[in-house]
């Protein structure tokens, strides 16, 4: 078990900004929190997955809710309420481990993103390890898109927060689409942010159901980053360098960019133009649903879910969120290699080309293109 220094965990946060494909949470706001807390003197343990006990009880705190700002009624209606001193996703935790009866002893980021931090705070607030996996190796838009639905393990019970210090536990769902649906109007009924708290499973079921080591690999990559920076090199080459697989689609600057909330989701484009186009060449398109899905130029599918696209500024190499992509940025566009698990019969069923109404086949296509 490892104590992170500030300057670790936030290495660890870029890393896991980049792995965050335009969303997973904002890197600012992580940062904020983190410094906070170790300004207060709490510290993050990471445990490796092999010091886990078998008999433990994890969980997976995070927010879920969109960047939109909530509805002007929503934000009247709650005006004169004052907001809980705790992160949503504590006070979610707290309602689920007292509906338990038992404590949690280790928590798991359920994505990578600005919203690792969530898990981050939790753990040190609570004094327990957060565990060096997750069960995304990416952001991920839907509470369905998780190994731990490839593999069979129980989104319930499952605790909601919102940051007035409501919370709720729901005891049985379905599936996953009506825990989504359950938390996604949560969130929109509270001014578009709830915490979450979900999937309590012991160590020996973790072990089988996440990708290890995914943050100390978001902090390779994110420590790559700032050395770069640093020695004056190029931050997006070393970012390339740090990522088995990955590749460069664009170097370019955005000509478009534009998002909507829809239904609790950030949907959009952004169309960017090459830096040194050739006569007649095409530009890249993204299209997001909180995370990019899905990469063109044209009619040719460069990358596509369950792959990982990420906006990079060009001159820092810093991850840029979909809503923050404005035009005249100068970018590159990274594509990463999906986690194995998703590249799975049942992991392509859940997070795969499908879900944005594509053919499996054009995974196929555009891998590796």
């Amino acid at each position: 078990m490892r104590t992170l220094t500030l300057q670790e965990v936030e290495d660890m946060l870029h890393g896991a900004a980049i792995y965050g494909t335009g969303g997973g949470g904002s890197l600012e706001e992580a940062l904020q929190v983190v410094r906070t807390m170790y300004a207060a003197g709490k510290r993050v343990k990471l445990a490796g997955l092999d010091e886990i006990g078998d008999d433990w009880l994890i969980a997976s705190p995070y927010y879920v809710g969109s960047v939109a700002p909530p509805d002007p009624e929503v934000v009247k209606r709650f005006a004169e309420l004052p907001v809980t001193a705790d992160e949503v996703p504590t006070t979610a935790l707290r309602a689920l481990q007292a509906y338990l009866g038992r404590p949690i002893q280790a928590v798991i980021a359920t994505e990578l993103g600005g919203n690792t931090a969530c898990a981050m705070e939790t753990a040190a607030s609570q004094d327990i390890p957060l565990v060096d996996a997750d069960p995304a190796g990416r952001a991920v838009p839907d509470l369905a898109h998780s190994t731990f639905h490839v593999h069979g393990v129980s989104i319930a019970p499952f605790a909601l927060a919102s940051r007035y210090g409501d919370t709720a536990v729901v005891t049985a769902v379905v599936n996953h689409a009506h825990a989504e649906m359950i938390a996604r109007n949560f969130a929109i009924l509270f001014g578009n942010t709830a915490g979450v708290c979900d999937h309590p499973v012991d160590g020996r079921r973790l072990k089988q159901s996440v990708i290890a080591g995914t943050l100390t690999q978001a902090e390779r990559v994110g420590r790559a980053m700032r050395l770069a920076n640093e020695r004056g090199e190029s931050p997006t080459e070393a970012i390339l360098a740090a990522v088995e697989g990955s590749r460069s689609l664009i170097d370019g600057v955005i000509r478009e960019a534009d998002w909507q909330d829809v239904k609790g989701f950030t949907e959009g484009q952004v169309v960017i133009e090459p830096s040194d186009a050739e006569q007649g060449e095409l530009p890249v398109t993204l299209w997001f649903r909180n995370e990019h899905m899905i990469a063109r130029r044209g009619e040719q599918i460069l990358s596509i879910i369950p792959e990982l696209i990420t906006v990079l500024d060009q001159k820092t190499g810093m991850p840029i969120l979909n809503p923050d992509c404005t035009p005249g940025m100068e970018v590159t566009v990274v594509t990463f290699p999906a986690p194995a698990a998703w590249e799975s019969d049942k992991g392509l069923s859940i997070f795969g080309p499908e879900y944005i109404g594509m053919s499996r086949q054009t995974y196929a296509a555009g891998k590796g293109r």
